[in-house]
């Protein structure tokens, strides 16, 4: 009985040596294994790798735990391999599955790796967390993946995988988070799916997945976020993701969903943002999304939806972002919208609805974007539309609006873009514009707007472009239009506007776009319109210009199209033209011109209903004389 008292400590020393020899042979094991699939990379000299090598001392056992990328448990057996965004190019075929019976979690992402997914990737069967997206993975999803029955997040997005989702991934009860987006998948959603209880985000977006949305995905409770979007799935929406409680993020948009949206949506009481544009989505938009009181972001545009925009819209107090756009909308913009204290953006353009715009719009104080063209608006224009002062963006075009820019737009100066033609708004055009030192378009044209043009447009320094053709303008173009530097469209036909073209329009030296037709411009045409050199429309047609054409003109390299008819321009056309070999086409009729007409291609191919009308001009062109020696 001594003698085996005193052998006691013996034999534990002699075990815990072996012990420590198998440990030591087993990460030396995993260490060989690794080095094999290290020598199949074409990236194994990369920096991070460096550290993947043998021992150099004979008396130490090679071991992975000091390398780049790879963690170890207290018995030195791999746990952990991160090489996220590295710049790893190869394969998995070499990978050492079977050589890994500890590994927990891979993370592969963000490198060059292509190639299938290996079906022995089964083999790791104590994996909690795969991530090989955003690499160049081939082939289709192994089955096999369902053997990993611990995996909590499987990531496959960004690849190249095609074929369908192995229904078999319902087997992994566990699992928290599944992200197959960005891939080349197809089918159907298998409804094996609705089966892991436990999913909190499910990423299935941009594929080419088809058929309907399987209802059983409404049995997971615990889902915060869908992604289904960029697909090509139809049927309606499942009524069974109302039972979502905790679901905050559902995008379904680019598809070719059909039906109503269900009324039950509206039991999701914790949905953040709802996406469901670009669908075939009809009938009313439900009451109950008066419900989603957390709800900052609704888009519902290009759809078929049809019917009023439903007053306790107005109840959602967090919404930020709200767009209706592109559907059949019909009946008033509710005034219950000016309790969206919070909203930022709201487009309801391109609709049915008709009416006032409400005046409570002017109690949105954080609104930025405001869209309300194409619509059968009518009235005025609200007072306190930018009564915040934060509005950059508004839209009211090809509506039947009435009455002047009210002042509360007149000191807008927030604002960006601005386009309200179509309409019959009215009113003194030089009071009704302010100083818009961000503005960048303006579009007033097919109005009633009458007086001058107000040389405050000089002092919008960033305005890129300005029309205001179609109205009742008179007077003359006032000289600070020229220290609009940033200018490259400009628009003002049609209107009454005389006197001379000033010649500080050749200060605009960034416009493409110049059209002045249909007015009453007399004298010469200014030849500063010559340092215009990246025009490629110019348009003084339909006025009363004298004079001779400048040479000058000859520097418009880019203009393609030259309109200077029902004038009284005189003299001959200059020669110089001739090098205007951009120019496509031209039309000169109906003045007092005479002589050779230059030879350059659009002036030869011009119809005879662009060259008459003048005194004497000749020349290889149809309905024109030839020139004579003694012309």
């Amino acid at each position: 009985m001594k003698s085996l008292t005193l052998l006691a400590p013996l034999l534990f020393c002699v075990t815990l040596l072996c012990s420590s020899l198998n440990v030591a042979s087993d990460s030396a094991a995993e260490a060989l294994a690794i080095l094999k699939w290290k020598a199949s990379l074409q990236s194994q000299n990369h920096s991070v790798l460096l550290s993947w090598n043998t021992s150099n001392n004979p008396n130490t056992k090679t071991s992975p735990c000091a390398w780049f990328g790879i963690h170890c448990n207290h018995a030195d057996s791999v746990i952990k391999i991160n090489l996220t965004g590295y710049g790893v190019k190869g394969t998995l075929h070499l990978f050492p599955f079977l050589s890994l019976p500890n590994l927990a979690e891979l993370d592969l992402s963000t490198n060059e790796l292509y190639g299938i997914i290996p079906p022995k990737i089964s083999q790791l069967s104590k994996l909690t967390y795969l991530d090989l997206s955003f690499n160049q993975f081939s082939g289709q999803i192994p089955p096999e993946i369902s053997h990993l029955v611990h995996l909590q997040t499987l990531h496959l997005a960004g690849n190249q995988l095609n074929g369908s989702i192995p229904r078999e991934i319902g087997q992994l009860k566990f699992l928290t988070d599944l992200a197959l987006c960005s891939n080349k998948l197809n089918g159907c959603i298998p409804a094996s799916l609705g089966k892991l209880s436990r999913l909190v985000s499910l990423l299935l977006y941009n594929n080419s997945l088809s058929g309907p949305i399987p209802p059983e995905l409404g049995n997971l409770r615990n889902l915060v976020e869908v992604y289904l979007d960029t697909n090509r799935l139809t049927g309606p929406i499942p009524s069974t993701f109302g039972n979502l409680k905790n679901l905050r993020v559902l995008h379904m948009f680019n598809n070719s969903l059909s039906g109503p949206i269900p009324s039950e949506l509206g039991n999701m009481e914790s949905l953040s943002e709802i996406s469901l544009y670009h669908n075939n989505l009809s009938g009313l938009i439900p009451t109950s999304f008066g419900d989603l009181r957390l709800l900052t972001l609704a888009h519902l545009y290009e759809n078929q939806l049809s019917g009023p925009i439903p007053e306790e819209i107005g109840n959602l107090n967090s919404l930020v972002d709200l767009e209706l756009s592109e559907n059949q909308l019909n009946g008033s913009i509710p005034a219950s919208l000016g309790n969206l204290s919070n909203l930022e953006i709201l487009f309801l353009r391109d609709n049915w609805l008709s009416g006032s715009i409400p005046n409570e719009i002017g109690n949105l104080m954080k609104l930025t974007m405001l869209e309300l063209d194409h619509n059968n608006l009518t009235g005025n224009l609200p007072q306190g539309i930018c009564r915040g002062g934060s509005l950059e963006y508004f839209t009211a075009n090809d509506n039947q609006l009435t009455g002047p820019i009210p002042q509360g737009l007149k000191n807008c100066t927030s604002l960006k873009r601005v386009y309200l033609e179509r309409n019959r708004l009215r009113g003194n055009i030089s009071e009704d514009i302010g100083v818009y030192p961000n503005l960048k378009f303006i579009e007033l044209s097919d109005n009633e707007f009458y007086g001058e043009v107000s040389s405050n447009w000089g002092l919008c320094k960033s305005l890129e472009s300005l029309s205001i053709a179609r109205n009742n303008l008179s007077g003359a173009i006032p000289l600070e239009l020229g220290l609009m530097s940033k200018l490259l469209y400009l628009d003002l036909s049609a209107n009454q506007l005389s006197k001379s073209i000033p010649e500080t329009i050749g200060n605009l030296s960034m416009s493409f776009y110049l059209n002045l037709s249909i007015n009453q411009f007399s004298q010469n045409i200014p030849i500063q319109v010559g340092k215009l050199t990246r025009l490629f429309h110019l348009d003084l047609s339909h006025n009363m210009l004298s004079g001779k054409i400048p040479g000058e003109l000859q520097s418009l390299q880019s203009l393609e199209t030259l309109n200077l008819s029902h004038n009284n321009l005189s003299g001959e056309i200059p020669a110089s033209f001739k090098h205007l070999q951009g120019l496509y086409t031209v039309d000169i009729s109906y003045n007092e011109l005479q002589g050779h007409i230059p030879n350059c291609q659009a002036f030869l191919n011009a119809s005879v209903q662009e060259l008459r009308g003048n005194k004497a001009l000749c020349g290889n062109a149809s309905g024109l004389p030839p020139c004579t020696p003694f012309f």
